[in-house]
This record gives C-alpha cells, sequence and structure tokens, in this order.
C-alpha cells in the first residue's frame, strides 16, 4: 500500500508557490501559527494583501498585526477604503507599515480625509512599485475625493512620477489642471487611463493635449472626457468654442499604439482629427461617442463614413484595429439608413472581419425633440470595459429597427449585448397582433425586461402573458 504525502512533507519552494497564491489575511489565519517551519517559510513568501467591502475592522486590526513582522514582504495591495464597519481602511494601513518592496497598489473607492496626504507621501517613495491603480464610483455624488487630494494625486503620478512607475490608472472626477502649465515631461509611463471632468466650457477633447505633451512615452492610452449631466429638462445645446489650433504646433507621441477614447461632452469630428494627428503610429483605436446634446449637422459629419476614411488615412495610416459606438438624439427628419451604413463599406473591406451596425427606435420617455440612433462595430464590446453606468433602454413596442453590413444578420444580437435593462411600451391595439417566432431576436443578453401595458383587461393581459411563454424558446431573459 503506498504511503500517503503529508503536508509536512512538501518542499519549502512547493510551499512558497502555493502561499503566492493566497491572500496575505488567509495565510496569517491558516497557517501562521502551525509550526516553526511553516513561519519560517511565510517569512520568505511574496505576500498579497486584498482587502474587499465585506471585511470588518477585527479584521483589519488581525491582519495589521502580522504586517509589523511582514510588511517588507508586501508586493500588492488591493484595498477598498471602505469596509461595513469601517472607513479609511488605506489611511489606516498606511500609517502604520510603510511597504517598502510594493510593486502593485490598487485603491478603491476612496474616502476622503486629510489622512490621504500621508498616503500620498508613503507612494512618493516607492522604490519598486511599477503600477498605480485607483478607482472610485462612476457617480460624482458618492465616493469622490476632494479636489486637492485630486490634484495630489494627479501631481504625483503625472509629473513627479515615482522613477518606476510604467502604468496608472486615475480613474476619479478632476480636470487635471496641472498638466496646462507644466514644462514637465515624463517618459516613464507607458500605459495611462483617466478621466477628465469638468464643465462644458472648460473640459473638451482638447484638454487631452497637455497629456500628450506631458506623457510623451505611453503605448496605450484610455481617456474619459465628460461634464456633468444636463437637466433632462433642459434642450439647449451648449456648444464650447473650440480654438483655433495649427497642426504643426501639436505634441507628437509616436510609441503611442492604443487608444481608447471616450467622450461624454460636445465634440466635432475635426478637433478629434487634430489629436489623431499626434499619433502617427497608432494601431488599435476604439471610440465611445454618447451625447445627447450635439448638433444636428454635427451628429451628420460623425454618421458619414466617408468622412472616417479620410481622417483615419491621413493621420493614423497604421491602424490595424477600428471600433467604435455612437450614440446620439436625432431630429425628426427622414434618415436614409442605408445610405449612412453604405458609407462605411470601404472599412468591411479594408479590416479584417469588421462590420457595423445602425439602430434606431422610438422612446415613451420625454428625451426631448429627437430619436435615438446608435451606431455600434460588431467587435466594440471586446475591447475595455467601459466605465459608465448601464443604461436603461426603452422602445415602443414595434419601432425598434437594426439594419448592419453582415448580410447574413447572424450577429445582429451581438451589436445589442450591451443592453441588459430593457422596458417597452406596448398601445392597445398591440395587444390584439399576432406575436411571431424569430430566430433573430436582437436582445440576447437582457437580465431585466419591463412592459408597460395601456390597456387594463385581464383578459388582454393574459393573452400577452400566454403569447410570452409561448415563445419562451426565442425570448433570451436571465
Amino acid at each position: 500500500m503506498e504511503n500517503c504525502m503529508q503536508l509536512e512533507d512538501l518542499s519549502s519552494e512547493l510551499f512558497c508557490e502555493i502561499f503566492d497564491y493566497l491572500n496575505a489575511f488567509d495565510l496569517f489565519l491558516a497557517f501562521s501559527s502551525l509550526n516553526s517551519r511553516i513561519s519560517s517559510i511565510i517569512k520568505l513568501t511574496r505576500l498579497h494583501v486584498i482587502i474587499d467591502p465585506e471585511y470588518c475592522r477585527s479584521q483589519i486590526k488581525f491582519m495589521s498585526r502580522h504586517l509589523a513582522f511582514h510588511s517588507d514582504q508586501i508586493i500588492s495591495l488591493n484595498i477598498f477604503d471602505k469596509i461595513c464597519d469601517q472607513k479609511n481602511v488605506v489611511a489606516y494601513l498606511f500609517s502604520r507599515h510603510d511597504f517598502p518592496n510594493l510593486r502593485f497598489c490598487v485603491l478603491r473607492d476612496l474616502q476622503d480625509s486629510s489622512k490621504l496626504e500621508n498616503v500620498i507621501k508613503k507612494l512618493k517613495l516607492q522604490s519598486q512599485m511599477t503600477s498605480l491603480h485607483i478607482f472610485q464610483t462612476y457617480y460624482t455624488s458618492t465616493y469622490n475625493i476632494c479636489r486637492s487630494h485630486a490634484h495630489l494625486f494627479s501631481e504625483m503620478t503625472l509629473l513627479n512620477t515615482p522613477l518606476t512607475l510604467r502604468f496608472a490608472t486615475l480613474l476619479y472626477h478632476y480636470d487635471h489642471s496641472e498638466l496646462t502649465t507644466t514644462m514637465t515631461t515624463n517618459i516613464n509611463l507607458k500605459y495611462l487611463h483617466l478621466i477628465f471632468y469638468g464643465e462644458v466650457d472648460k473640459i473638451t477633447i482638447y484638454s487631452l493635449i497637455p497629456v500628450l505633451h506631458v506623457c510623451n512615452a505611453l503605448r496605450q492610452l484610455i481617456v474619459i472626457i465628460k461634464n456633468p449631466p444636463m437637466s433632462r429638462n433642459n434642450h439647449n445645446i451648449n456648444i464650447p468654442n473650440f480654438p483655433s489650433i495649427n497642426e504643426d504646433d501639436l505634441p507628437t507621441i509616436s510609441t503611442l499604439q492604443i487608444l481608447d477614447l471616450q467622450i461624454f461632452t460636445q465634440c466635432n469630428i475635426h478637433s478629434l482629427s487634430h489629436i489623431l494627428h499626434c499619433m502617427p503610429n497608432l494601431q488599435e483605436l476604439s471610440l465611445t461617442l454618447v451625447n445627447d446634446h450635439m448638433n444636428q449637422w454635427v451628429i451628420d459629419s460623425f454618421i458619414d463614413g466617408n468622412n472616417w476614411q479620410r481622417m483615419l488615412t491621413s493621420h493614423v495610416a497604421n491602424l490595424k484595429i477600428f471600433d467604435f459606438h455612437m450614440s446620439f438624439l436625432m431630429d425628426n427628419r427622414f434618415l436614409d439608413l442605408n445610405l449612412i451604413l453604405n458609407s462605411f463599406r470601404y472599412f468591411v473591406t479594408h479590416y479584417n472581419g469588421w462590420h457595423m451596425a445602425i439602430s434606431r427606435w422610438i422612446t415613451f420617455e420625454d428625451i426631448g425633440p429627437g430619436k435615438p440612433i446608435v451606431l455600434q462595430t460588431l467587435n466594440y464590446k471586446s475591447i475595455v470595459p467601459r466605465y459608465r453606468r448601464p443604461t436603461i433602454i426603452n422602445i415602443v413596442y414595434g419601432t425598434f429597427e437594426t439594419i448592419s453590413t453582415d448580410i447574413s444578420n447572424t450577429n445582429d444580437h451581438k451589436y445589442q449585448s450591451n443592453n441588459t435593462f430593457v422596458e417597452f411600451y406596448m398601445l392597445p391595439y398591440m395587444e390584439r397582433q399576432i406575436i411571431k417566432p424569430s430566430s433573430n431576436i436582437p436582445f440576447r443578453n437582457v437580465n431585466y425586461l419591463v412592459i408597460y401595458l395601456s390597456f387594463i383587461e385581464v383578459s388582454a393581459i393574459s393573452r400577452l402573458l400566454k403569447k410570452i411563454y409561448e415563445l419562451s424558446e426565442y425570448i433570451y431573459i436571465h
């Protein structure tokens, strides 16, 4: 009979490999008091601190007591600043430990506190940190650090960068105004992900130009440009004065290969052309353009594929991947969707596997004098998850239409994969219509379906529900 191997029989090297996969809290809790050999192996192990919102104060104190003897082994931090019964967890840990060998740091949902200044001071002293990522919530009203702390984080990361820092994420709402006055250049950062946030007259697509001046060695750039939300009842369009720019004065960032640009503010195709002019060696472009308050002539220029062809061939001739999601409110004039679609045919033959679709519908909400229209490429979803709240799409039943460059229509549902919350409004006469089964259902990733009925007869509602259940094999609802 073969002997079974005991845990103690494992080599020290194998223990180190196993421990490297464990959260420091779990490691201390399960192994720290076993025996002297295990304790000595723990002292040789690279440690990772992961703190989720479900943690409680007693767990943080327990881990901190052990970190007093192991803080020099910590190579990564991934911390939510607010747990179930305590705030400012990041400041608490940084006030007790220095983490001299920290390489990877992720701070989430920072709670504003004067103690954050000490955190920033200690981060500046890191001599081995290669990655710093700060993630705040999408909503500006909660979990938002004050302007002075936002400035300090931005200044440290973009201007006074630790020499080893290569990857940075600054996802908090801030205008990064310090970039406009500096003469500093940053040749260390290779990856940058940040938000520009401010009033429409201050934050535009041109806010990106100072970043290109300062961080001129980037290889991948993800930028979100957004303004405070407008009132739903405000249908006035506030168009900023885009300055006249000489292309010869623009920076050139020849190292940049990947750009993910998410624009939720006023923009025009001419200003976008200036930005792309700075990136002659760009290979991948993902564009998100969402604006419900844009002039119709500006929208017309964006939905004309010929304009895109001229711009991309002129400025980014080496581009290999081009994906976009554009969403606007159009006026009530006639719109030839096939004409728009055909203007993008160049890209079907130019990029391997490239297809796009146009969708439009009538909404039953009061969103102003316009109808939604969405242009999206087939592979848009796979680039980078969008840093924006999930949208609720509401449709008057029977008004949704979509066409794509793929004549087979087999992939049409993929263009709607981001729509997980759908609301339908059914008019009285629609209740009596026959619902025919179809294999080409556009919404197949729906988690929530709401149907508003304008009729209240019990018999009519029963007939409708029966039809829905009869079509259950064709309806994709999770």
